[in-house]
């Protein structure tokens, strides 16, 4: 049997750590507290963030969270860390760079 679905790889603890800390700041920056249930949205010319699957019914995944220098694509079920899936299996380190990357856009810390 064959499917035309994107391959999906499992998210680890480490980086969903650092993923929970990039959604920390978003949320501060926009003066709230984060909550699992319903991340806040946001989008710069790095990455963009949203909470997705709200009222969906459809089977089809929505990425929450889009990398867009290489269309890494991260997706949840309702709430952040159900059903945690990656679209590119990724080295802690690469996760590491991608997230840091992102943090450092939410200052304009970029080169």
């Amino acid at each position: 049997m064959t499917t035309n679905e994107p391959a999906q790889f499992e998210m680890f603890r480490d980086p969903f750590k650092m993923l929970i800390v990039l959604l920390n700041l978003v949320a501060e920056q926009q003066g709230m507290e984060l909550d699992y249930e319903k991340v806040p949205s946001f989008e710069n010319e790095t990455f963009l963030i949203r909470h997705a699957n709200d009222g969906d019914i459809s089977d089809e995944r929505i990425p929450n969270f889009i990398y867009k220098k290489d269309g890494t694509e991260i997706t949840w079920y309702h709430y952040l860390g159900r059903d945690i899936y990656c679209s590119k299996d990724l080295s802690r380190e690469e996760y590491n760079k991608m997230f840091v990357d992102c943090m450092a856009s939410l200052y304009q810390l970029n080169g």
